[in-house]
């Protein structure tokens, strides 16, 4: 199987941030990373992908704009589902939940445990969120703490607040309820 992969910088304004992405040209996601090193970035999509062999390509500009337009907080249809083959059964239940948390609002790491039916599994919640392999895609950045504060992210928190940010903006233009958190 044919692994692509592309890596750039984005200018966000205010921070920067790396776009590497990994996918096959079938249309199916096989890792994004956030790292602006393209050396990091790499290691990191070869180990998702579980390839050594990734083919420098340029990114497709579908998966581009919906990336891109991820990061500035658009709310995205997206067309290129994750390859959710990978981790632990309980990584991609998680993984899944997390895609019904709507654009604009924020859960926190104990509601997300809640709504998979095992409210004493907030830690492992967290642990599955850290290792989600398809940042912006799989929107982890929307979990935060019960105390409301950002908790992690496989960016950095500053992308994560920029991320809930933009998001609440674009949801109260769009007329969306949005959570108290999604401002901090």
């Amino acid at each position: 199987m044919k692994v692509n992969w592309s890596q750039k910088v984005v200018d966000l304004g205010k921070l920067q941030t790396g776009l590497g992405v990994a996918w096959v040209d079938s249309g199916v996601l096989l890792g994004v990373s956030l790292n602006p090193d393209r050396n990091a970035a790499k290691r990191s999509l070869q180990q998702t992908s579980s390839t050594k062999q990734l083919i420098d390509s340029p990114l497709p500009e579908d998966l581009n704009d919906q990336l891109e337009g991820a990061l500035w907080g658009r709310e995205i249809e997206w067309t290129w589902p994750p390859m959710l083959e990978i981790g632990t059964s309980f990584q991609r239940t998680v993984w899944v939940e997390l895609l019904k948390c709507p654009h604009g609002q924020c859960w926190s790491y104990s509601e997300l445990a809640r709504r998979l039916g095992n409210p004493g599994a907030a830690r492992a919640v967290g642990s599955a969120c850290g290792k989600n392999p398809f940042p912006l895609r799989i929107p982890c950045h929307r979990i935060v703490s019960a105390n409301g504060s950002l908790g992690g992210f496989t960016g950095d928190l500053e992308l994560k607040r920029w991320l809930l940010q933009k998001e609440a903006l674009q949801a109260q233009v769009l007329g969306s309820s949005l959570s108290d958190n999604a401002l901090l």
